[in-house]
């Protein structure tokens, strides 16, 4: 690699760079976050039912509305009710937190994310070579520049703990631990929408003990939701999330980087449910295709299996019914093992990829999509550019692999 030093300070330099934009914005909606405006608001008030034992109605829209405007009055008078619409387990995190005043909380959940962002890249940094030897400071920098990361952190989200679970389930996929890979998905299933998806690619590569950890995290998951609100209330669930979708800013396909964003975030003349079945044509194929790209069994070109691996991901944000920026947290995971590998490879990556790459930490970029009329849709363009450099790249990689194999050389997982 040529000019090393000078690409690590224009590397370092840019993500310091896109972090104060990110700490600009957190600056102008201060006053904001104090006042319950953050998407946090929706778990404070499920943590907040639950400790008071209104578990059974956790999601009557009457008592979440009573519940948000005694510790956010003013947000609700401004904005509205923001439902929570997660699976009832995931309410136990929260509970704790609400002997805390609501803002107070709300500082502590962000300062768990920051752990949980240090310790999945902790976690991550024996299977990014380059990345932790010749450019160590981008590790530590990079999360923060991530605009659905600092995203996440702004509106009190859960994305980020989304993301350390997919670290987790890829560091043990690489070990062949599939069992406990599935777990971790199933873990993260209070986004199923997002982790579901990949469950299908599962399914086509029938990786059965990944399936069967995650089929047996989601039994405990059930049985716990069960326990907190009763049969009646979880069974009531699906069609509470379906309508709450359906309530006004709640879910916005215009500002969704997904297909859904892409084909149903315009004023169309075309009938809704034609959308919807392109939709769901587009989606079950794009999945497909990306489960062809990905070989879970060939361990021996890491390039091939990462590339594979970080496609399968994006696809899976792409094809989920509903994705917001800060959503897109996960998608962290595949982006720092492409940035890892480009950097690698720096001479050989050609300028497109490169490109693609860095558009991914364009903040700028977001929030001029973000911007009146919202267009964020539009980053599904650059969602699908980098999952087409990513088929390219492990294409090239497979003769690689072929040479490995005939020499019967296996990367051996980093310890």
């Amino acid at each position: 690699m040529t000019n090393l030093p000078r690409l690590r300070f224009a590397l370092n330099s840019f993500c310091v760079g896109m972090m104060v934009v990110h700490g600009f914005l957190f600056w102008i909606v201060r006053q904001q976050l104090v006042s319950g405006s953050s998407d946090f608001r929706i778990f404070y008030t499920a943590g907040l039912m639950l400790r008071r034992g209104e578990g059974r109605v956790l999601y009557s829209q009457r008592l979440q509305s009573d519940t948000q405007r005694e510790f956010a009055p003013g947000a609700v008078h401004r904005l509205g009710v923001l439902p929570y619409n997660h699976p009832p387990f995931e309410a136990l995190l929260y509970g704790p937190m609400t002997y805390l005043p609501y803002f107070s909380a709300l500082r502590l959940w962000i300062v768990i994310n920051i752990l949980l962002l240090a310790g999945s890249i902790y976690w991550l940094r024996s299977w990014l070579p380059t990345l932790a030897s010749h450019f160590p400071w981008l590790l530590i920098l990079t999360p923060l520049a991530f605009f659905p990361i600092s995203c996440a952190l702004l509106q009190g989200q859960d994305s980020i703990l989304l993301f350390a679970l997919c670290c987790m389930a890829f560091s043990a996929f690489r070990r062949t631990q599939d069992l406990k890979a599935g777990g971790y998905l199933g873990l993260g299933l209070f986004k199923f929408h997002l982790v579901l998806p990949f469950a299908f690619v599962l399914i086509l590569h029938r990786r059965w003990r990944a399936l069967l950890g995650m089929s047996v995290v989601a039994a405990w998951e059930a049985a716990i939701s069960w326990g907190m609100v009763g049969g009646k209330e979880l069974l009531q669930y699906p069609d509470f999330v379906w309508h709450g979708h359906q309530t006004p800013g709640v879910s916005v396909p215009a500002d969704m980087a997904n297909l859904r964003g892409l084909l149903m975030g315009w004023n169309s003349n075309l009938p809704v449910r034609w959308l919807e079945l392109a939709l769901l044509a587009a989606s079950i194929g794009l999945v497909v295709w990306a489960s062809r790209q990905w070989r879970p069994i060939d361990l021996l070109d890491m390039r091939s299996w990462n590339c594979g691996f970080a496609l399968c991901l994006i696809v899976s944000y792409l094809v989920g019914y509903h994705g917001y920026s800060h959503d897109m947290s996960f998608l962290f995971l595949p982006t720092l093992l492409a940035l890892d590998r480009t950097l690698a490879e720096w001479q050989e990556t050609s300028a497109a990829f490169k490109l693609v790459l860095g558009l991914m930490f364009v903040s700028p970029l977001y929030l001029r999509f973000g911007l009146r009329p919202p267009h964020e849709n539009l980053f599904a363009i650059v969602l699908l550019a980098f999952v087409a450099y990513l088929a390219t790249a492990a294409a090239k990689a497979e003769p690689q692999a072929l040479v490995s194999k005939s020499k019967g050389r296996l990367d051996d997982p980093p310890r």
